[in-house]
């Protein structure tokens, strides 16, 4: 089960994989996010693929790294999809995010990272249900645009590359989003802060929960946080699409 995609509109098709691997074969999809002493494990709930030669011409479909349904999802660019398409999609979610509970085990918590979209939320909901622990949306917080300006201002990089770095960021004020940056620049934000008081207290495990996995620095600064509030704590991560 993939995504056909006419014009701008997407939907989740039974007959290939082409674009993402909605079915339970294959699904929930493990990644390690981070290298060395900061590497988090991601399940995905569902795999992305890359843009396959025969879709290369069209140019309504973005190659490497997409994610269209979920620009669909969120109503960006001019994507949209249907309500069937969502129905189609969640056919075999609750076996896979069971499947994925026989994996990675237990958590005290479930920690969505904040998003200006309801997706990240609702899945973090569902997925809190499922593995039968509370739901927190209020752990971490975006850092805003200026202090995004302020990190990269302290970054060993060459003219054009900060020129094309401040251009991504923009001029105006508000929270600042990593969807913006080339992934090969993330690791110089800090694109979350946690804040410590709304901890849940009394837990040592958590999961956390994001629409989507690409480079992965935003959740493996979650975790490095929120380890340093919790010493020795066991962290996860759950993402609803997987890194390509």
């Amino acid at each position: 089960m993939g995504l056909t995609i006419k014009g701008n509109s997407v939907d989740v098709d039974h007959s290939h994989n082409q674009l993402l691997n909605t079915s339970r074969h294959g699904n929930p999809y493990v990644q390690i996010a981070g290298v060395g002493v900061d590497e988090i494990v991601v399940y995905s709930t569902f795999q992305r693929h890359m843009t396959p030669r025969s879709m290369s011409r069209d140019p309504n479909i973005k190659k490497g790294d997409n994610c269209h349904l979920l620009y669909a999802l969120k109503g960006k660019n001019g994507w949209n999809t249907t309500f069937g398409a969502v129905r189609r999609l969640m056919l075999h979610f609750d076996a896979i995010v069971e499947d994925m509970i026989d994996q990675s085990g237990e958590f005290d918590a479930v920690i969505s990272m904040p998003s200006g979209h309801s997706v990240s939320r609702l899945y973090g909901e569902r997925i809190a249900t499922r593995y039968q622990c509370p739901f927190y949306n209020n752990v971490f917080t975006k850092v805003s645009k200026q202090d995004a300006r302020t990190q990269l201002a302290a970054a060993n990089l060459s003219y054009p590359e900060r020129k094309m770095l401040q251009n991504r960021i923009g001029k105006e004020n508000g929270d600042f989003t990593m969807k913006d940056i080339p992934t090969d620049y993330r690791k110089i934000f800090r694109a979350v802060d946690l804040q410590a008081a709304n901890i849940p207290p009394g837990c040592e495990s958590f999961l956390l929960v994001d629409d989507l996995l690409a480079s992965g620095s935003t959740l493996v600064e979650a975790r490095r946080q929120l380890l340093a509030a919790v010493p020795g704590a066991h962290i996860a991560a759950a993402c609803l699409f997987s890194a390509v």
